[in-house]
């Protein structure tokens, strides 16, 4: 059984409500970057930054549970202790969680952050017949005396160990109080322990392999540009293949965008009589002519069963990828050949917020639309950025 906390809850509501906030899956091609982004990088996400947190985030419930008194309720106490860790590391040049807030409390708290890496990457136990344990669990746990014996949510002792994590022991800077006096910089043996940890990660797709992610660490791969350039896919071993129709599926996703923007665009004034500009239409022509190429050589068959699990790869935006990729290989450069099967796909996922619809509902969601403001179509970057941050602190180890 899964624990979602009321914070946990706040944030999935906040996550299916994400494209009224710039984060745009109109048609549903976040379903594929979700897909290869986890089989490639196992526990990763978007939000994460740098490496240490993963060791902040345990030793912050360490503190919590060895306090003499417990006056504050435990997930209360640990959200100040965060607080106080973004003013730790405020000195740092980039990577830390609620800076840019700072003094104000963290909205995106770093225990909510990196938990799914936590448990992915067994950092924390697994309550046996559960999996992992959640975030709400070991606030539950921590939540009683000092030293005492931590006990699940029936009452029965932790096996394998008294504590829920599975980290070193707090490095000597962690001690310190004030502004400044943290850094993300590992010691010799954090980064033995988490090169170690990362190594052993396997393809959550083929068990007995070992994932991209996993043999990334230890190499330099800063100046990568896309999780599948030359030198990625040199390392990838099993997973080359994989990788390679990732990279051809990303740049079918950034023609699909700019097909969507181009789209609306269009009706914004041929339906709505609503004067634009063209910037989205005229950006499509360079978009497909970056990338066709690449999107052309896509193994469909292979790339559906890279999917596997086709209930979240709905039967609309299906359609709306393969008819996306015939376009592309026939030479087509009018957008509003595929608008009907866009329509289709973005009505089945927004509803009344599908700007391609023809109802009353589209002409009042492309009124607010601007389509100047609007991001041109840009391929899917499966976290690799995040990935690449996350890997330098691991250079050379």
């Amino acid at each position: 059984m899964t624990y979602l906390s009321p914070d946990a809850m706040r944030e999935a509501r906040k996550f299916m409500n994400s494209d009224q906030k710039g984060v745009r899956d109109e048609i549903g091609f976040l379903i594929v970057h979700q897909r290869y982004a986890d089989r490639f990088f196992p526990g990763t996400s978007v939000l994460h930054t740098r490496l240490r947190y993963v060791l902040f985030v345990p030793w912050l419930y360490r503190d919590e549970h060895l306090k003499p008194a417990k006056g504050q309720r435990a997930q209360e106490s640990v959200k100040r202790r965060e607080y106080l860790l973004t003013g730790r590391l405020i000195n740092e040049p980039g990577g830390v969680i609620g800076s840019r807030n700072y003094p104000s409390p963290v909205e995106q708290r770093p225990s909510q952050v990196y938990w799914g890496a936590l448990q992915r990457w067994g950092l924390v136990r697994e309550q046996e017949g559960s999996g992992p344990l959640s975030r709400y669990q070991v606030e539950r746990m921590i939540a009683g005396k000092p030293g005492a014996l931590l006990k699940d949510d029936e009452g029965t002792p932790l096996g394998g160990g008294s504590w829920p994590f599975v980290v070193p022991e707090p490095a000597d800077d962690w001690s310190g109080e004030g502004e400044g006096t943290l850094s993300f910089d590992l010691t010799r043996s954090e980064r033995k322990f988490l090169a170690k940890r990362l190594r052993s990660l396997s393809s959550p797709r083929n068990p007995g392999a070992r994932s991209i992610f996993s043999l990334l660490v230890g190499h330099d791969v800063s100046s990568s540009r896309t999780a599948w350039s030359p030198q990625v896919r040199d390392l990838a071993e099993t997973e080359r293949p994989a990788l390679e129709r990732a990279g051809h599926a990303a740049a079918l996703a950034a023609i699909g965008r700019g097909v969507y923007a181009a789209q609306v665009e269009t009706l914004c004034e041929e339906l709505d009589r609503s004067k634009r500009s063209d910037t989205q239409r005229a950006a499509l022509t360079g978009i497909v002519q970056r990338w066709k190429s690449q999107a052309a050589r896509l193994d469909w068959p292979a790339f559906l069963e890279d999917m596997r699990d086709r209930t979240d790869l709905s039967p609309v935006v299906s359609v709306a990828l393969h008819d996306t990729l015939a376009w592309v290989r026939a030479g087509h450069i009018d957008p509003m050949r595929l608008e009907r099967v866009y329509r289709d796909a973005e009505e089945a996922r927004k509803g009344r917020r599908a700007r391609l619809s023809r109802s009353q509902f589209g002409v009042d969601q492309r009124a607010d639309w601007d389509n100047d403001l609007h991001p041109l179509g840009a391929p899917l970057h499966y976290r690799w950025d995040r990935v690449q941050m996350l890997l330098q602190d691991l250079v050379g180890a």
